[in-house]
This record gives C-alpha cells, sequence and structure tokens, in this order.
C-alpha cells in the first residue's frame, strides 16, 4: 500500500500551503513503514493500492476524517482529513498544528481499521523537528529551492 496526499481547499480564502518540502519527505517515511489496512487488501486482492489522504481546511464544524471513498477500477481509496482553520503568526506553529492534525486523522483511520498505527506519529515528530531547525526551507517549494 502506497500512503500519498493531495489538498483541495473548497471554502474561498480558506487554505493553508503545505510545500512538496514538507510532504515529499512524509510521504516517504510513511511508505517506509509498510502499513496496509487488510479490509482493502481482500477487497482490491493485493498490497498495491493507494491510500490517499486528501487534506482540507474549514471554517465549518465538520468531522475531522470523511470517507472512505473507494476505486476498485484505479485500486485508490480516499479519506478527507478537515483541518479546523486557524491563522497563525508563525510558520513553525503553523505547521505543528497542521501536522498534528493530519496525524490524529490518519491515526483514527488505522484505529477504524483495527490496524496498529506505531511508527506513524514518529514520522510527524521527526518532520516537526526538521521543520524547527530550518524553517524557511519548509515554506519553499523544492523548484524554488532549486534556483
Amino acid at each position: 500500500m502506497k500512503i500519498d496526499f493531495l489538498q483541495l481547499y473548497a471554502e474561498v480564502g480558506v487554505c493553508y500551503e503545505i510545500t512538496d518540502a514538507v510532504l515529499n519527505p512524509l510521504i516517504e517515511n510513511l511508505n517506509e513503514l509498510n502499513k496496509t489496512l487488510p479490509h482493502y487488501d481482500k477487497l482490491f486482492k493485493t498490497t498495491d493500492y493507494e491510500l490517499v489522504f486528501t487534506i482540507s481546511a474549514t471554517q465549518e464544524h465538520k468531522n475531522l476524517v470523511y470517507g472512505p471513498t473507494t476505486s476498485s477500477k484505479n485500486k485508490v481509496v480516499y479519506f478527507t482529513i478537515f483541518i479546523p482553520y486557524k491563522t497563525f503568526s508563525c510558520y513553525t506553529q503553523q505547521m505543528y498544528y497542521i501536522l498534528d492534525t493530519i496525524a490524529e486523522g490518519m491515526i483514527f483511520v488505522f484505529n477504524k481499521y483495527k490496524v496498529d498505527p506505531s511508527g506513524i506519529n514518529e514520522v510527524f515528530e521527526t518532520l516537526k523537528t526538521l521543520i524547527a531547525k530550518d524553517p524557511e526551507r519548509y515554506q519553499k517549494w523544492l523548484k524554488d529551492l532549486e534556483d
């Protein structure tokens, strides 16, 4: 199973800019945990499928996690994590809030399917430490770092 993230913001002016400098190491380190959801292993008859978390922000009171939406044809399972929208004056604090909320949503999903979520929190905590050490690097898109 491969974990991935999308970002979709439906409310005007309600979004977070989560760069690929943040998402790429997050995806890589989460996939190194080699987690699967047995329910979908059986449904798709393989462990070769995607678990996609769509990140969104909302000013409305919504459940943290919505889903799943499943595409058997494409072997993809989608969950949406709604991060309650807040503004921050500090990038690091904003990223801590976002990453903590995404981790909470992912752990909720793994617990829902009775899969041990161990390792997930550690991946997020490691990334938060890296962001705290060099916030400017994580605010930029990787292509902009190459210029």
